[in-house]
């Protein structure tokens, strides 16, 4: 029996780009119908005292069912066979093994095909999800350190601390004035202090506002909606892995909070990736210069102020390039895939298989 995909993310439109392309054409649907038939009779009888007469005849009466079946999975599953079998596509830790992208050999694979398919555990960075979280932290952390106060009070070794200090205050009190309650009065502070600094130890640290300010612009800026997963295919080779940025529209479950909820932000299963390549770093860095066309010292003359102007306004975009590459962190020798399916791959358990109950 084949195996079962449990799909946590499909993107059709990209699904059926590509399986037009390969096959000519895309089924939306599949219609199966099904006819049933009857037979009746409906016979009169007419008595004209010479002959008996039956009149009428027999109808036939049919009536078709038609069941539409959505065909997006099988759809799927037909692309990425067709890949596989037309040399369109590269699967990690079969196509490409680990020593590959240890020698840098893997990069000639990746130059080479249009699509990788990896399997591994994922990590899940939805930016939005950080930058909500971040508006709220001052009242997420006020109440989780207003709940830890509470149950310290509570307990009966802080309870009896209380007492002495409060006995304490009554005894100094009492107490005339001189080195003696001075003496306890120093004593008692410094009591005070230490219980104050043992339970400011148990409470979560607050950060400073410019740092939360910080957070929120750099997403604002640079990573609006943005939702990376990273999948890593060699447990013991950390520095590779394949990154991907999702859109929320083609999760099948719409509310990525339930994603979330569900899987967690470093989920605990594997998952399979198919995803188009979009980048490929190399090791030795970026060779193409698309500002060298303006390295002829003549630009800066008067008959040449129009590539000059050209030159200024298309080098901002080459002075940001340095945060760019701090934002996508897509470096050698990792690689960028638009992904086309997220999904569980589940074979058949014969232990598991029941024939009756």
């Amino acid at each position: 029996m084949k195996e079962i995909k449990d799909f946590m993310y499909l993107d059709m439109e990209k699904v059926s780009s590509l399986y037009s392309q390969l096959s000519g054409g895309i089924v939306q649907s599949v219609e199966a119908s099904s006819t049933s038939s009857g037979n009746s009779k409906n016979l009169r009888n007419y008595d004209f005292k010479i002959f008996k007469h039956e009149a009428g005849g027999t109808e036939s009466e049919s009536q078709a069912l038609k069941e539409v079946r959505v065909s997006h999975h099988d759809i799927y599953n037909e692309l990425e066979n067709d890949l596989f079998e037309k040399g369109y596509a590269a699967e990690i830790g079969v196509d490409v093994s680990k020593e590959a992208v240890d020698s840098g050999e893997a990069t000639k694979i990746f130059e080479s095909a249009l699509c990788i398919k990896v399997e591994g555990y994922v990590v899940l960075e939805d930016y939005e999800r950080i930058t909500r979280i971040a508006h709220n932290y001052e009242d997420i952390v006020g109440f989780i350190n207003n709940s830890i106060k509470y149950n310290l009070n509570e307990t009966p070794e802080l309870k009896d601390l209380i007492e002495k200090i409060d006995v304490m205050k009554e005894d100094i009190k009492k107490m005339k004035n001189g080195t003696a309650k001075t003496k306890k009065k120093t004593e008692m502070i410094d009591f005070e202090s230490n219980l104050n600094a043992l339970l400011s130890s148990k409470k979560i640290g607050k950060v400073d506002d410019w740092i939360i300010d910080g957070l929120k612009t750099w997403v604002r800026v640079f990573l609006p909606d943005v939702f990376n997963i990273r999948v890593y295919p060699f447990e013991d080779s950390k520095n590779f892995h394949v990154m991907s940025n999702v859109k929320r529209k083609f999760f099948l479950d719409d509310n990525t909070e339930s994603v979330h909820y569900l899987f967690g932000s470093k989920p605990t299963i594997k998952v399979t990736m198919l995803g188009v390549i979009t980048s490929i770093p190399k090791k030795e860095g970026d060779s193409f210069e698309p500002m060298k066309e303006f390295e002829d010292t003549d630009l800066d003359e008067d008959v040449n102020e129009a590539q000059s102007f050209e030159r200024g306004f298309r080098g901002v975009f080459r002075g940001f390039d340095g945060l760019e590459e701090m934002i996508r962190t897509c470096r050698y020798p990792r690689i960028m895939v638009q992904p086309i399916a997220i999904y569980r791959a589940i074979k058949p358990n014969k232990e598991l298989q029941r024939t009756s109950r």
